[in-house]
């Protein structure tokens, strides 16, 4: 499909001179593999791939193309994939190096806060008076309980990463260990934007 694709572009990039038609150069050609490869792992539609595609043998940009962002396996998330984003804190477990994105960051701890809260409606809802639990109550609570320990380490994990982002060292994760007000102190530095362009700690996600 690739082959067959490349030469179809390059029939329709013959130069015209006397028309003043537009050539599809090299660079043009790898833009059409690009946005092949875009729809192929579904962050490009049907439509959008062959409106992209008609630009560039237009010769005009392709302005369909959504904003991404390369996950630490290469992939490309599209900013708007937010299961994709909830679930690369999980993909990168135990990765204490390198940097993350505010939204890698933010789509995580909502995820897990959302699957939390539901786990303990589920408990609260099987707990009788006296508080006895009944069986469903009690699964979720187990649930609860080692979900808390599955996503503790890829957490701290994130969170050093963040501060990478931002330039500084991971080691301020550890403010988190200040009583009542260390999370909260943490959080808000989560807030922070990361530092355009590539730093001590790696490239610029964003890029």
């Amino acid at each position: 499909m690739n082959l067959f694709l490349l030469a179809f572009a390059s029939a329709l990039a013959k130069p015209s001179h006397a028309t003043g038609g537009n050539m599809i150069d090299q660079e043009g050609l790898k833009s059409i593999e690009k946005l092949h490869e875009m729809k192929a792992n579904g962050i490009l539609s049907e439509q959008e791939f062959e409106v992209a595609k008609a630009r560039l043998l237009s010769g005009k940009s392709p302005s369909t193309k959504p904003k991404v962002s390369m996950s630490s396996e290469g992939r490309a998330i599209a900013d708007n994939d937010l299961l994709a984003w909830a679930a690369l804190p999980l993909k990168r477990y135990a990765e204490f190096g390198g940097r993350s994105r505010r939204r890698e960051f933010w789509f995580f701890l909502l995820a897990t806060n959302v699957i939390a809260g539901v786990l303990a409606l589920v408990w609260m809802a099987d707990t009788g008076m006296f508080g006895n639990t009944g069986t469903l109550g009690t699964l979720a609570m187990i649930v609860l309980g080692f979900g808390f320990l599955a996503v503790l380490v890829p957490y701290i994990a994130l969170q050093v990463r963040r501060f990478h982002d931002q330039g500084r060292s991971g080691w301020l994760a550890l403010i988190n260990l200040l009583p009542y007000v260390g999370p909260l102190i943490v959080l808000i530095f989560m807030l922070i934007p990361g530092v355009e362009g590539d730093n001590d700690y790696g490239s610029d996600p964003r890029a």
